[in-house]
């Protein structure tokens, strides 16, 4: 094989590595749009949920309540004898 050979067979190799590349190029752009949307709306989520106040007393109230109803019953469980 003579050497125009050899850089013909070189260019058409690397038109290909071109094209393979372009291709890749393009999906990974398009994921990181993808990526770049899904965090956008994540950061718009958590600004809402920062700008509100979910622990507003009812809700702190109910959930102290319901912890002390939960360590009553806690204590109740350690008195049962599984075996009676």
């Amino acid at each position: 094989m003579d050497e125009l050979e050899h850089i013909e067979k070189e260019i058409l190799a690397l038109k290909g590595r071109r094209t393979s590349i372009r291709v890749t190029l393009k999906r990974k752009k398009q994921l990181s749009y993808q990526t770049q949307s899904k965090v956008h709306e994540a950061e718009k989520d958590i600004a809402t949920l920062e700008s509100t106040d979910p622990w507003d007393d009812s809700i702190v109230e109910n959930l102290e309540s319901s912890r002390a109803r939960l360590e009553i019953f806690k204590e109740q469980l350690k008195s049962v004898n599984p075996f009676a």
